[in-house]
């Protein structure tokens, strides 16, 4: 009798052991986690299972940009993460300097350490580092105050440089903010300036001479195409007025020819 009660209680025991191996494994089969993608003008947030693969958005297109990767891993998903889309500015755009996207330059809009924290932002209950031990760094668009992600990272530590955000209708203009050293929480801006599409036509054959991204307020010029026979007058918009000085609005440009004397 006691040796079959000592088989009951030890059959019962392994059956509870087995029930909570695939409790536990259907638990965290059934978690889900939010990938969160940030690429142009978008951001996607897509719920994937525990261990599985985020699927990667596909229309990545961007005007006057070429997209070029993915910062970050959209596989084996065991945590909540933030992917970023890495742009590269086409060859027709002109800019002072060139968007970069390797970790080997870094655009900085200033010298602060952290940038203004927008006001809405005391509404959230955004992570907080804990003093001597973890800082929070807060990463976001200054332009909308639109949050992108935080990250915490251990006391004075710091962060790989991030690629240059690229926003349609926008000149990245460099990070507010220190992600080197950190020894309190911060807030990470990615700086803009508006920019305005300035299309050159040739008026004798319609041929698009080029295409600049032109920043708010600047001006704006190209070599007109030589023509056997015609002289080159000016510049002006479709509607017949003149080309502007600087620049406010997209707008399509023609040059206007002359026959020689």
């Amino acid at each position: 009798m006691s040796r079959t009660i000592k088989r009951i209680i030890i059959g019962v025991l392994t059956s509870s052991v087995i029930m909570l191996c695939c409790t536990g494994s259907d638990v965290s089969a059934a978690t889900k986690h939010n990938v969160t993608y940030v690429y142009g003008t978008k951001m996607v947030t897509v719920q994937v299972k525990h261990g599985q693969n985020a699927p990667v958005p596909t229309d990545t297109y961007v005007p006057g940009y070429q997209f070029t990767s993915w910062v970050g891993n959209a596989a084996n998903v065991t945590e909540d993460r933030v992917i970023l889309g890495a742009y590269t500015k086409d060859a027709t755009v002109a800019a002072p300097v060139a968007a970069s996207m390797v970790s080997d330059y870094t655009k900085k809009f200033n010298s602060n350490k952290s940038a203004k924290w927008p006001e809405w932002w005391s509404t959230l209950n955004l992570p907080k580092g804990v003093p001597g031990k973890t800082c929070a760094l807060h990463w976001f668009n200054e332009w909308t105050g639109e949050l992108w992600k935080t990250d915490i990272i251990p006391y004075g530590s710091s962060m790989p440089t991030p690629p240059d955000p690229c926003l349609s209708g926008y000149d990245f203009a460099g990070w507010e903010g220190d992600w080197t050293n950190v020894t309190e929480d911060r807030a990470i801006g990615a700086c803009y300036y508006i920019t305005h599409k300035v299309k050159y036509i040739d008026s004798i054959d319609d041929d698009v001479i080029d295409v600049h991204y032109v920043r708010d307020g600047e001006g704006d010029w190209v070599d007109p195409p030589h023509h056997d026979g015609k002289k080159f007058i000016r510049y002006e918009q479709s509607d017949g007025s003149e080309f502007p000085g600087s620049i406010h609005y997209d707008m399509d440009v023609y040059a206007i020819y002359k026959d020689r004397d």
